[in-house]
């Protein structure tokens, strides 16, 4: 675990060393399951926030996923259990507020997100990336950054699509409004820790990427995806 400032944040790291220089990088994790909800761009019209720019840095991507029942999402439930007792331990006692799973009726569900914008002075040295056109086709949130905000590589997510041709499978980018509740995705999320009033600090989950595995079954039983998440295996590895 490290702790970062502007903005301040507490990540999981990784520490290697490459033609003899050590270096860190972000853990980043993979994990595969099916929309419960989903909360992403593109962005037509501003959206109405009664309090002002101040709540611009509240806007976010997002969505939830559930394994519906399967054993290999409950792993990955585990494990974001078990980094959250790793962030536990970097905190005075009650400090860290407790992790909250979600609930997607009976099922067990993990919430992701990422904000669309970083206040300037949280990041003063952070550069700016402008929205493309698939995220922000009539420049609205190009505009709102204006207001004392930035949109840099940590607002970021990348989304794709698998496209399988005579045997080959391969990740070609794709336009977020192509996901639906009820298709199935591969995520890879980060885990942070980020600081909230009066001392206290809160994990979230940081979406980075979403990219579509099967998008043909939106409507169809929830005992038919559960066959066909039982089959993508999850390993270790992947988170």
């Amino acid at each position: 675990v490290r702790a970062f400032d502007k903005p301040k944040i507490w990540r999981l790291v990784m520490v290697g060393q490459e033609n003899g220089i050590e270096f860190e990088e972000e853990c980043v994790f993979m994990l595969k399951g099916v929309i419960s909800s989903v909360d992403l761009p593109p962005i037509y019209e501003k959206l109405r926030i009664s309090m002002g720019t101040a709540q611009y840095k509240f806007m976010r991507q997002s969505l939830m996923l559930t394994g519906i029942g399967s054993p290999t999402f409950e792993l990955a439930v585990k494990a974001a259990d078990e980094i959250y007792d790793i962030f536990h331990r970097e905190f005075p006692e009650g400090r860290l507020e407790r992790w909250q799973l979600e609930r997607h009726g009976a099922f067990t569900g993990l919430a992701m997100s990422n904000r669309y914008f970083t206040p300037k002075h949280d990041a003063p040295d952070m550069i700016h990336i402008p929205f493309g056109t698939t995220i922000d086709p009539r420049g609205i949130l190009e505009n709102m950054r204006k207001e004392g905000y930035v949109h840099g590589e940590e607002n970021e997510v990348m989304y794709y699509n698998q496209q399988t041709n005579q045997g080959h499978t391969k990740f070609v980018k794709a336009n977020p409004q192509i996901f639906r509740v009820g298709d199935i995705v591969e995520v890879q999320v980060s885990f942070i820790v980020v600081p909230l009033k009066k001392e206290k600090y809160k994990m979230a989950i940081t979406l980075r990427a979403v990219a579509m595995l099967d998008g043909s079954f939106s409507q169809v039983s929830i005992p038919s995806l559960i066959t066909l998440l039982n089959r993508i295996r999850l390993t270790k590895s992947e988170i």
